[in-house]
């Protein structure tokens, strides 16, 4: 039912269950003769969900809320440190992350870490991950988070570009739209005029490559940029650039053993990490 009605067709459903078509047509047939009444209309544009349909789809998606949110409880009452952790990451930290997965596993080696690259919340709202790390001014609403370390960010320009210009003058790479909420991008907006962004972006990984490519400077994070080649740094860390690591998780997680030892083991691993960058 779901599958149908995200797709819009039973050919997109078999696609997404990756089932044999003859199968979900046979498999709905027999729901609407349970229903007693038909839960979709035909056409050669898809299917459309009846009245009917649409109730039987929500009482679905409540159904599958409820057995989520039982199973993020049960998976918060386990008492057991070992096992897999799956972590979610931006972009930007994958190799500091991989560190310490290695010697967290070291310390800890009954459990195992797993690291989902992805710049949202939603894997933890669904489950597709345990635990998050990100990089935002605050802690975010509706979840459980414990703030790791500051984050520094300094500007940097490709390794042989002669510019001695002081920050902030000089030509820089800027950040679209998508990136605004950054306190990065707030201090290009304020120290530095469009006449002189040579570049936009949507992405970190994206600004770092067009600094090392010559197009101007960047404001980066320190751990990102310090061990990207063909950088320099031109600044100490900018102290009107603030930004924190957070530990975040689902709050039905938050007891869990093996999330407990995870967060105590990065609260005392990251801040030196990051303060060396």
């Amino acid at each position: 039912m779901r599958a149908i009605g995200a797709s819009g067709s039973l050919s997109g459903a078999v696609r997404l269950l990756e089932v044999d078509h003859s199968a979900a047509f046979r498999r709905l047939a027999a729901i609407e003769a349970r229903a007693g009444a038909v839960l979709f209309r035909r056409s050669r544009r898809g299917y459309t969900p009846t009245e009917a349909g649409e109730l039987v789809m929500a009482a679905a998606q409540r159904m599958l809320a409820d057995a989520e949110h039982l199973s993020r409880q049960l998976a918060g009452q386990d008492a057991r440190a070992e096992g897999l952790i799956r972590i979610t990451i931006p972009d930007t930290l994958a190799a500091v992350a991989a560190r310490l997965c290695a010697d967290f596993r070291q310390a800890h080696p009954a459990l195992r870490c797993d690291l989902i690259v992805a710049n949202a919340f939603s894997s933890l709202q669904q489950r597709d991950a345990d635990v998050a790390l990100r990089a935002s001014e605050g802690p975010p609403t509706g979840l459980s988070a414990k703030r790791l370390a500051d984050i520094p960010t300094a500007a940097y320009a490709a390794r042989g570009e002669r510019d001695r210009r002081p920050v902030p003058e000089g030509e820089w790479v800027g950040f679209d739209e998508s990136l605004a909420h950054l306190s990065s991008a707030r201090w290009l907006q304020q120290q530095v005029p469009d006449s002189r962004i040579a570049m936009r972006v949507n992405s970190l990984p994206a600004a770092l490559a067009a600094c090392q490519a010559g197009l101007g400077r960047a404001l980066l994070p320190c751990y990102f940029a310090d061990e990207a080649k063909g950088l320099k740094r031109l600044s100490a860390p900018l102290a009107e650039v603030r930004t924190q690591l957070w530990f975040v998780t689902h709050p039905d997680l938050r007891r869990s053993a093996k999330v407990r030892v995870l967060r105590e083991f990065a609260a005392r691993w990251m801040p030196e990490v990051l303060a060396a960058a």
